[in-house]
């Protein structure tokens, strides 16, 4: 079956999508397919790929049963088994995956406080997935799931994953119930992620049962998700800047989800903010990096995934960390047709940015290129 009529089937009998979405989604894939020939190859640098092998084990270790994510999980193929995932790749147009982990080891609580069993989990899940990229090693990459309970666990897994596993890089998460970025442990992560020349992907994890306002006990409306993730993330990034992990660390390459989050469209705020308080209270900033602050932002890495088709979003996150520092990312498959539309919006909205064939193709490859290396 032709490519293009097997995804709007596929959309219109499960109901994910009315006419109007098939339409736009259709015309997205068209498009791309007509920019295929031009852009050459496409690495989705910041996709995810899981493990029901690891939900077993937390449940397992943990006694916590259901896990959170078991039944998201189970019901997205393209997220969970290679050969979907492939499916999914070669509909989309998409050459190679960087396979992002998930679920994060900070969701099963006694596994992450054991560092035996969280260093454990994190074996598990890598050793499976290099399993998989290392067959396919011309379609996959692979990075690597941290135990970050102590400096020692989390080094020693990044170190056998990069050298022994041939992955990409590490992955950690962020949000107001982990460890925050600029915790005297990352300090050894850091150091580490330098030494190997890899980067680490950033990734928000604050949980639905984190409320939204005092008294409560749970996030309502799923905001925890859908706004406070960005957020989290934007919250990480100050804390890193102001920190001066890139003072320290010049040569960090850090990976920031959801097209650099908050930080492209508020910028100006953010810096407008912390002069206006410091001139007026007299009072500066806790930190030794230099002002303007807004410009160490730039040494931030971050993908095009926007979760929906938005050319303009993604121009300002452009013209704000430049061609050289954004990354083809779709988030798949993380979405109601496990990754069809994330990635189809992905590759739209990069065609629709006002920029050159040059920095296009920059975005969907050639950063990517040069900025990963297999250990």
């Amino acid at each position: 079956m032709e490519r293009r009529s097997f995804l709007q089937g596929m959309l219109a009998v499960s109901g994910l999508l009315g006419s109007a979405g098939l339409t736009e989604l259709a015309a997205a894939q068209q498009s791309a397919e007509a920019q295929a020939g031009k852009t050459g190859k496409i690495i989705d640098a910041y996709c995810h790929f899981s493990s029901m092998k690891l939900i077993d084990f937390l449940e397992e270790t943990s006694k916590q049963r259901p896990h959170v994510f078991r039944d998201l999980f189970a019901n997205t193929p393209s997220l969970i088994n290679a050969d979907k995932r492939f499916e999914l790749m070669d509909e989309c147009g998409i050459d190679i995956s960087v396979l992002v982990p998930l679920p994060w080891l900070e969701t099963s609580p006694p596994v992450y406080a054991d560092p035996t069993l969280c260093a454990t989990a994190a074996k598990l899940f890598n050793d499976e997935v290099a399993e998989i990229v290392n067959v396919h090693s011309n379609r996959m990459m692979g990075v690597a799931l941290l135990p970050t309970t102590t400096p020692e666990i989390m080094v020693a897994e990044l170190e056998r994953a990069v050298r022994d596993l041939h992955f990409v890089g590490g992955f950690f998460v962020v949000g107001p119930t982990v460890k925050p970025p600029d915790h005297p442990d990352y300090e050894f992560l850091y150091q580490k992620a330098v030494e190997l020349d890899v980067p680490l992907w950033v990734h928000p994890s604050r949980p639905a049962i984190y409320p939204d306002y005092v008294g409560e006990k749970m996030s309502e409306y799923q905001i925890w998700q859908t706004l406070s993730w960005l957020m989290d993330s934007s919250a990480a990034m100050v804390r890193l800047v102001f920190h001066g992990v890139y003072d320290r660390y010049p040569n960090l390459k850090l990976i920031i989800h959801h097209h650099g989050a908050l930080i492209p469209l508020f910028a100006q705020r953010m810096q407008y903010g912390w002069d206006y308080f410091e001139q007026n209270t007299g009072k500066k900033q806790n930190t030794t990096i230099s002002s303007p602050y807004i410009e160490h932002f730039k040494n931030f890495y971050c993908d095009t995934a926007t979760q929906g088709k938005a050319p303009l979003l993604l121009q300002m996150t452009h013209d704000f960390f430049g061609s050289d520092r954004l990354l083809f990312g779709s988030d798949a498959p993380m979405d109601a047709t496990s990754g069809r539309a994330f990635t189809m919006d992905a590759r739209a909205s990069v065609d629709g940015m006002t920029i050159s064939e040059e920095d296009r193709q920059k975005i969907f490859s050639e950063n990517a290129l040069k900025l990963l290396r297999r250990g």
